[in-house]
This record gives structure tokens, C-alpha cells and sequence, in this order.
């Protein structure tokens, strides 16, 4: 994939103060999470997820490649195919990557999805974009 073969997705918050976006250059795969200003404008990248490093077959070949959004903001998942690959939680303020097993994505379990991403696991997220 080139430069003019980038795949991007994005997805607005229901609260419309969020935008998350995928992007795919070829080499690898990330989830930039943004927060929108009063205008719907967005203020800039405030964290990223690293989701994959080259993957076959590549995403454009993968059936459904979206996010799934809470229903009051406080939670996001990239969802590829109907498996989890990544999630941001707001309310405990962490970020996860769905581990590998045997150079394959596995995906994170609904149980994430529905009582948060504990302190323990993954990473902070950074929910404001640093001047």
C-alpha cells in the first residue's frame, strides 16, 4: 500500500465531543483518539493505540472495519469483523490493544467492554491534547 492507499475510518462520539480515527499506512495501524472543540472542529490528536504492525490479508480486505461507541461517550472499540481489537475507556482513562497469540489478533473479551479497562491492564489515555 502507498501513500494514495492509505485506509482511514473515523467515528464522532454520541456526545459529538470525541472523534476516533483509524488509520492504516501500510505499515502499521493505529486508533487516534481526538477530542472536538465547541465548533465540532478537531483540536488535535490527543493519544494514539497502536492496533498492528503489517497484517494479512490487509484491512481493506476485512469485511466490516468500524468503531462501537458507548451510548453516553465513555467507551469506544475498533471492531474488525466482529472481534474487538482495540478499546478506549474514558471513564478508568485506559487504552488496550488485543493481545496476540501464535502472530494472530485475539480478540479482547466483552467483559472489557462492559465493566471498563482496570487500572492493571493496558495503558493511560490521554484525553486532552497537550499544548
Amino acid at each position: 500500500m502507498n501513500e494514495e492507499e492509505t485506509f482511514v475510518i473515523e467515528s464522532v462520539s454520541p456526545n459529538e465531543r470525541y472523534v476516533c480515527v483509524f488509520e492504516d499506512d501500510g505499515d502499521t495501524g493505529y486508533v487516534y483518539f481526538c477530542p472536538l472543540n465547541s465548533s465540532g472542529e478537531m483540536e488535535g490528536v490527543a493519544d494514539a493505540l497502536w492496533i498492528y504492525d503489517q497484517i494479512a490479508p490487509p484491512i481493506e480486505a476485512c469485511e466490516e472495519v468500524g468503531f462501537a461507541w458507548d451510548d453516553d461517550s465513555s467507551k469506544v472499540a475498533f471492531i474488525v469483523d466482529g472481534e474487538c481489537w482495540g478499546l478506549l475507556d474514558l471513564n478508568t482513562k485506559r487504552k488496550l490493544t488485543a493481545p496476540r497469540e501464535h502472530n494472530a489478533i485475539v480478540s479482547l473479551p466483552i467483559e472489557l467492554w462492559e465493566e471498563g479497562i482496570p487500572v492493571s491492564e493496558g495503558e493511560v489515555l490521554q484525553l486532552s491534547v497537550e499544548s
